[in-house]
């Protein structure tokens, strides 16, 4: 059996797991041939059983796969172009389908759960700290969200958010519900993407900012963008920070323009994007959107640090596109 040894499949039986393979196509290749390309269309996913293959990015290499390992399914599922190219470093062998089969694979006995405890383990390798500081000096660290931060951002929104902040923020004075703490915390990085911002206090990490880009479902280069700061750090610079550390990240997710809808009184959060040259309209009473090309915000953020954030999001994205690696 193909699958036997595979740890994705351990909780499988096998008459079930005879039956995924029934489902599948193999495939076979040679040391240096292409099971997939940046740019084509996603119109399979490949689940590794024997061999190693590349993965490159633009050229650049950014990763391996090997048995075991599933490529091809965020592009295939998305209906959207190839985001790398995966060759064959030696002879290998592959099983192929759609999406209907790799909706079966998921849903056999104790693979969504194990296929979730890898991702989540490799974009927790994959999170590496951007140093920076602000104008006074403060040091702080940066990098994309992980659901772990789930304790930290409620701190921060608890005990360091006042009323006017959650209004402005989030259009009402109210405390979030858990779900949707778990939506702002549990990103999928592809579509959905954040940036957390840590200072150090007596020892520990506190969460001070965040900041992320949701991509709109009928324009997939377009995002919304959202910003939070807790009181005692607003009016420091991070704003501006914030929306260039989006801007370095975006391109990696292929957003090419950011909208934001703003409170119509929310003046410190329309000056930020006023310096970026930000387009204004009426959206309803009250509120006013802002559309910004992700072109004219690169420049907010000093360029060592904008290399060290664009290599961060890129190492986490790709950990996301990669269903096990």
């Amino acid at each position: 059996m193909t699958l036997a040894g595979i740890d994705l499949f351990a909780d499988v039986g096998a008459d079930e797991a005879a039956a995924l393979e029934a489902r599948l196509e193999l495939v076979q290749l040679a040391p240096g041939e292409t099971l997939m390309r940046e740019g084509e269309e996603g119109d399979c996913f490949l689940l590794i059983t024997e061999g190693e293959a590349s993965v490159t990015r633009a050229g650049a290499t950014i990763g391996a796969v090997g048995r075991g390992s599933i490529v091809g399914e965020q592009a295939l599922l998305r209906g959207q172009p190839r985001n790398a190219t995966v060759t064959a470093s030696g002879a290998l062998a592959a099983l192929a389908g759609g999406s209907d089969d790799f909706a079966a694979l998921v849903e056999a006995p104790g693979v969504r759960e194990r296929l979730g405890r890898t991702v989540g383990q490799r974009l927790v390798a994959s999170a590496r700290p951007v140093l920076t500081s602000l104008a006074d000096g403060t040091q702080l660290q940066v990098r994309p969200i992980l659901p772990a931060d789930r304790p930290r951002f409620e701190d921060a929104l608890n005990k360091h958010f006042s009323q006017e902040s959650h209004r402005k923020r989030f259009f009402s004075p109210g405390k979030l519900s858990p779900s949707l703490v778990s939506y702002l915390v549990d990103v999928d990085y592809v579509d959905h993407f954040a940036w957390i911002v840590l200072t150090e206090e007596d020892g520990a990490l506190r969460g001070v900012a965040s900041t992320r880009y949701i991509r709109l479902p009928d324009d997939p280069e377009v995002a919304e963008i959202a910003f939070g700061v807790t009181d005692d750090y607003q009016g420091r610079g991070l704003g501006t920070f914030l929306l260039g550390a989006l801007g370095v990240a975006a391109p990696v997710g292929g957003i090419r323009r950011f909208r934001a809808s703003v409170l119509a009184d929310n003046v410190p959060m329309r000056a930020v994007l006023d310096r970026v040259g930000a387009h204004w309209s009426f959206e309803e009473p009250g509120v006013v959107a802002a559309t910004v090309e992700v072109a004219d915000v690169h420049d907010l953020v000093p360029a060592a640090t904008a290399t060290a954030l664009r290599d961060a999001a890129s190492e986490i994205v790709t950990a996301a596109g990669l269903a096990l690696a």
